[in-house]
């Protein structure tokens, strides 16, 4: 009797075990209002027997009795289109919560074209062309992308990164300092961990965790009118509530470092909730054990809301991080192989960088206050405030050698850089359902900025330090923007607005008109087409940089581009589109060295200027973008992706150049699938590779680099070679294991695992007296395991 007890114990365990469900909770609101939609109907596709359920008086709604995987949302409410959600995973991890964003019908319900695929599509309504929408799921799942926004944007067609080591994101052969970055609607600069030194606006990753992520518009061309100060692209991100029911937390542990995540109710009957994540970085530490580099980093998000029927919805959120590199100078190694006598193992300094002696440090916070409020039956009120702050400060000496087999020998100044801008924020936008036809959606932005830097170098290796920039500067700029679109018929649309901006600093007003059009002929089969003129200022401490001429600041305008685009996007089947895509963008006004040349076009970071700075540059970029996805429906997912591309700049001689980004032509492939391994658990395999053009480069002049001992460039032959093309491969790996009240996580994302270097130039070899090439290689193997209770 006891061994058959047993036996009933443990196949009702096991039972329990193969039948532990979860729950999906979520919101149904209006697109344009934002303003919950009753009785919607929401179902899981495919699900027998059937899960459904509709929502309540606040919009919400809740699916019982789900096991662990992914699933397609299928959502319907009369006057609304229908949407189809796919790529939903339901996990015991506390992120079973999902937002569903309802367009209203103009048509009769014969009329309305149910899309596997427009989930994809930014959620944006003024957006026509160049725009995707990703999730926080997605952010974690694409092989290499370390929870990163701009990482997972490489997958794109048209987008690739600048170097291995950092975030920047090129899209379509603009520099990543053209990219526009919007947080919980506020336009922010720099959030990046390791960020301002090889590039302006990008580091090594994101300083917010893709814990607190909701999700991410991404516009790459002709974007809406509510976006200025960018001639590139835009990231909208926002973050997502905390479950405000239950109490979820989480506590992740791996090479990159340790992440927790928390979040919860703070009052249930009243809807509020809270969360936060915290992270910090163990790389720092190897590196300091192995005698490296050695890059410690730590940042903390949060994000409270608290909801109100008579006072509308308000929340507070925030991000800050901490970063810093130490890099001493390389150390002479002499080690002999104990066993093998003649295994002589020497290290010696070589190339300037073997010298130097880093010490550079990084900062960054946000805060922000959101308030949103339906103003009538129609319409929706946003008005934001938030402040935000980056810190760059670099010390670097110059190590001089008692000898090159010796460690000894006297630190010497070499270069100091400091910068600090601050930046304060307030935002207004109204949108307006004026007619089921017609909508608008018009808004104000206004910002206070003020910078303070130095920058100091010395002359010559052991000379003293001479100051190359001194600025402290405030400026203020205004944005008006107004975008309309109309529905002219049930198949075609028309999208109109403009936006206006004032810079303090520059004598001009800026006047950006956007317009786009959308035509369904078949039932999927859509066609596009958008222009718009966009704008953007450099970073303010540039308006410092004194003219050596007039000896007074430079005379500046805002940059501008001109973009088109034209767009087809065919629905192969119900997971599956191909999209197309042709673009012209034509940069004018573009900041450039009198008499060099030196373009902005191409800017990475700059710290001083040795000649006059007029807007006399130009440039073009063109090519076209094609992709081919699958949405994740029954495990398997991939995205196709290539592009063929040409970006040129023409500097202030009048000689027309490759930019620094022209690659060419790019092919990526990503994909994944997922496994439901005994019943319960879930595996997923996810791969990314990609290959690209070479990287242009600049031949040197070998006569005069080996008379002054260093690499001197053929300055009128900038960027005239090309590199050799490179290919680059990311996978990841992930088994979750659902637990009575857990769910644990083992995963490993690995960067390069191809073990691919990037040429970036030349460095002069002072042992050797040789000129060799100088390649980056960048690898990140992050394993971690993860547990959400």
């Amino acid at each position: 009797m006891k061994h058959l007890t047993l036996i009933f114990l443990s196949i009702l365990l096991s039972q329990f075990a193969f039948s532990q469900t979860y729950s999906l909770q979520g919101k149904v609101i209006d697109k344009v209002t934002q303003q919950p939609i009753i009785g919607a109907s929401i179902q899981i596709e495919n699900s027998n027997p059937v899960i459904g359920t509709t929502a309540d008086a606040d919009g919400k709604f809740r699916l019982q009795g789900i096991k662990m995987g992914r699933y397609t949302l299928l959502v319907q409410s009369m006057g609304y289109k229908n949407i189809r959600k796919t790529e939903v995973l339901v996990t015991g991890e506390g992120q079973n919560n999902v937002v569903l964003e309802m367009e209203e019908s103009v048509t009769t319900l014969d009329d309305i074209t149910i899309s596997a695929t427009t989930d994809k599509d930014a959620s944006n309504i003024m957006s026509v062309v160049s725009n995707r929408s990703f999730s926080i799921e997605e952010s974690g799942r694409f092989a290499g992308g370390m929870s990163d926004p701009s990482r997972v944007a490489y997958n794109f067609a048209g987008v690739t990164f600048s170097a291995p080591q950092d975030n920047g994101v090129v899209i379509r052969g603009n520099s990543p300092t053209s990219v526009l970055w919007r947080v919980n609607d506020i336009d922010v600069s720099g959030a990046a961990h390791f960020g301002g030194g090889n590039l302006a606006g990008a580091g090594l990753i994101s300083i917010y965790s893709a814990n607190v992520l909701r999700s991410t518009d991404f516009f790459t061309s002709a974007f809406p009118s509510e976006y200025s100060n960018t001639t590139s692209g835009v990231f909208d991100i926002n973050f997502r509530k905390g479950d405000s029911e239950k109490h979820h937390h989480s506590v992740q542990l791996g090479i990159l470092g340790a992440d927790f995540a928390s979040e919860g109710p703070i009052n249930k009957e009243k809807g509020s909730s809270y969360l936060v994540n915290y992270r910090h970085g163990f790389i720092g530490y190897i590196g300091k054990l192995s005698g490296g580099t050695a890059p410690n980093f730590q940042d903390l998000s949060f994000n409270l809301s608290f909801p109100s029927k008579k006072y509308g919805n308000l929340t507070i959120w925030g991000m800050g991080g901490l970063s810093d590199i130490e890099t001493p100078f390389k150390k002479y190694v002499h080690e002999v192989d104990d066993e093998d006598p003649t295994d002589i193992k020497l290290k010696y300094r070589e190339y300037d960088n073997d010298f130097l002696d880093k010490d550079i440090d990084f900062g960054m916070g946000a805060i922000g206050v959101n308030h949103q409020i339906p103003v009538g039956n129609h319409s929706v009120l946003s008005t934001s405030l938030g402040a935000t702050t980056n810190l760059y400060k670099n010390d670097t000496r110059y190590f001089q050698q008692d000898a090159d087999t010796l460690n000894s020998g006297t630190l010497h100044p070499h270069e100091r850089q400091q910068n600090i801008e601050s930046k304060y924020s307030f935002a207004n936008t109204l949108t307006t359902t004026i007619s089921p036809k017609l909508i608008n959606k018009s808004g104000i932005r206004a910002d206070l900025i003020t910078s303070n830097g130095y920058a100091q170098k010395v002359d010559t290796l052991m000379g003293t330090l001479q100051s190359r920039y001194n600025g402290n500067l405030q400026a203020y700029n205004l944005n008006a923007f107004t975008q309309f679109k109309y529905q002219v018929l049930h198949n075609f649309s028309v999208n109109a607005g403009v936006s206006v901006t004032k810079f303090e600093l520059v004598d001009e007003v800026a006047v950006e008109p956007r317009l786009g059009m959308q035509y369904t002929p078949l039932k999927n089969v859509t066609l596009g087409v958008a222009y718009g003129r966009h704008s953007k200022r450099e970073e303010l401490k540039v308006y410092s940089f004194i003219n050596p001429e007039l000896q007074k600041v430079n005379d500046l305008k805002l940059s501008k581009s001109d973009h088109y685009v034209g767009s087809l996007k065919i629905n192969l089947s119900s997971n599956v589109r191909l999209t197309t895509e042709v673009y012209y963008q034509e940069l004018f006004d573009v900041p450039v060295m009198q008499g060099t040349a030196y373009s902005f076009a191409n800017y990475t970071t700059l710290w001083e200027a040795n000649a006059p700075i007029v807007n006399t540059g130009t440039g073009v970029n063109k090519g076209i973008d094609i992709t081919l996805e699958r949405s994740m429906v029954n495990g398997f997912y991939y995205m196709l992706s290539g592009s063929i591309y040409d970006s040129k700049y023409t500097d202030d001689l009048g000689v027309t150049r490759n930019t620094l980004f022209n690659r060419n032509f790019m092919a990526t492939i990503t994909a994944g699938k997922e496994f439901v391994v005994k019943g319960k658990n879930l595996l997923g395999v996810n791969i990314n590779a990609t290959y690209l053009g070479g990287t242009p480069l600049t031949p040197y002049d070998e006569k005069a680099s080996h008379e002054q001992q260093k690499v001197v460039y053929k300055e009128g032959e900038l960027y005239s070679i090309k590199g050799n093309p490179e290919v680059w491969m990311n996978f990841g790996v992930t088994y979750k294991i659902p637990k009575k009240k857990s769910v644990r996580t083992w995963g490993l994302d690995m960067q390069n695992a191809l073990l691919t270097t990037q040429m970036r130039g030349y460095k002069y070899n002072h042992r050797l007296k040789t000129i060799d090439e100088d390649h980056v290689f960048f690898i990140m193997p992050n394993l971690y395991y993860k547990i959400s209770f």
